[in-house]
């Protein structure tokens, strides 16, 4: 509550406040720049540009950074476009090589041949060999400002270096160990060079690294190895063995909430979108919405032809149950290709225990179809008896409903549990596989189960 009081003063008061011509201005001011650089770059993002702008060339080098790094992508353009050139220069070049890459990921070509005019020329190469990675590899999250130590130093010169260094980023607790050529060892750890006596080379007290990462590795694959080996921190390895940087345990946080946002939008039959709700097009989401919705309606003409295929047999007393199947059917899916995507999530489950999982889901199915079954039978019958005044109790259709029932669930926990394995098989994310995509396929087949198994068990009680 007291920063949104902030908030609307520095608002109410925003002339003053930029021009600091007033006592309320200055303290204002100075409140403004003790807050944290994440709610400042909330703040920027809702009032006006052009004040945002002013705003953001009075505050101090180093928060600048901070804030920029907090704020989406648009208003990034736009808060540069206010700087001079100098001063994007000057800006641009504050920036870490991992920020700068962040940036122009997110930058269409035209804007990026702009903004890397305005980089110096080593800096250009560096961002340029980065950008060569794939966005979602190891190499194109990692975190290369990372010092390094070569084997043959001591401890004392070790600790000499770091004094003079004075890293700019606080220094990861394991301290990366190569040798001449960039070629990785292991590491040490931070206390090693309080604890070990200063002339013992750090060859000696090198520890090898739980997980090495290559450079070309899914991201999705990474957090999956960082979460099994419980580190907070993994080198990246070159195709030729040499040291590039290093996925930070920040990088993992990151990794974790992006790959939990797309599968939702997956699970919900959605691309993921690049930027925010708000920053995406209306259009585009209006287009990518009715697409997928329109193909899963033309798919849905299926169970409109079954329907009409068994209209007679439908008629009357089976038409009742018709809800209460699909639903079943589809709530059993979901169940599966639920637990399906979280083990796959997590590397639980994978193609060596794939078949395993299956076979378990399997047998989960065929309990839960005759319990179903059972609950379908004593429903079915007391619906029949208690309203269906105007025929006897049909026994034969209480059991067709119940086997039907039995039937759509084994094929549903089935279908929900190979369908994650198929699909990625086939590159395409298991997410996919959950939501409307898998309802639909479950309308459809469960009707047909239904409508075949019913004509054929009243076709027998017949005879």
């Amino acid at each position: 509550m007291v920063l949104q009081e902030l908030f609307d003063q520095v608002i109410q008061h925003i002339v003053e406040v930029i021009s600091r011509s007033s006592p309320l201005g200055e303290n204002l001011w100075k409140r403004l720049n003790k807050v944290h650089p994440a709610d400042i770059a909330e703040f920027l993002e809702r009032i006006e540009e052009g004040d945002a702008g002013k705003l953001f060339q009075l505050f101090p080098r180093d928060l600048q950074i901070r804030i920029f790094d907090e704020m989406n992508h648009s208003r990034k353009v736009i808060l540069l476009e206010s700087l001079s050139e100098a001063e994007r220069s000057n800006f641009l070049m504050g920036l870490s090589i991992d920020e700068l890459t962040d940036f122009f990921d997110d930058l269409s070509d035209e804007e990026l041949k702009h903004y890397l005019k305005l980089l110096h020329k080593k800096s250009r190469e560096r961002v340029l060999s980065l950008l060569k990675f794939a966005p979602d590899s190891a190499g194109g999250i990692m975190y290369t400002d990372v010092l390094t130590l070569m084997q043959d130093f001591t401890v004392e010169k070790s600790i000499h270096i770091l004094q003079r260094l004075r890293p700019n980023r606080a220094l990861h607790h394991k301290i990366y160990v190569t040798t001449q050529s960039h070629e990785l060892l292991g590491y040490i750890n931070l206390e090693d060079l309080v604890l070990k006596p200063a002339k013992t080379r750090l060859g000696s007290i090198v520890k090898p690294d739980e997980l090495v990462l290559q450079v070309d590795e899914d991201r999705q694959a990474v957090a999956q190895k960082m979460m099994h080996y419980g580190v907070s921190n993994a080198p990246v390895l070159g195709n030729d063995g040499t040291f590039l940087g290093v996925i930070p345990s920040q990088a993992l946080v990151e990794i974790i909430e992006e790959e939990a946002s797309e599968d939702i939008y997956r699970m919900s039959a959605l691309s993921p979108i690049k930027y925010s709700y708000f920053e995406t097009p209306f259009v585009k989401l209006l287009y990518q919405r009715s697409s997928i919705l329109i193909i899963l309606l033309l798919v849905q003409t299926l169970s409109s032809m079954i329907i009409a295929r068994y209209e007679a047999l439908l008629c009357g007393f089976l038409t009742y149950f018709i809800s209460m199947l699909i639903s079943t059917g589809g709530n059993a899916s979901s169940q599966t290709s639920a637990l399906a995507i979280q083990g796959m999530a997590t590397g639980e489950i994978d193609a060596d225990n794939s078949l395993q999982f299956i076979k378990r889901e399997l047998a989960m199915s065929l309990i839960l179809a005759v319990i179903l079954s059972i609950f379908s039978f004593i429903r079915t019958a007391t619906v029949h008896y208690l309203f269906m005044s105007e025929s006897a109790f049909h026994l034969i259709k209480s059991i067709a409903v119940s086997v039907s029932l039995g039937l759509i669930v084994v094929v549903s926990i089935g279908l929900g549990s190979c369908m994650p394995f198929v699909l990625k098989r086939c590159n395409i994310d298991p997410a996919h596989s959950a939501g409307p995509l898998l309802t639909t396929i479950i309308d459809v087949v469960g009707l047909l189960i239904y409508c075949v198994v019913s004509s054929w068990i009243i076709w027998v009680s017949i005879r």
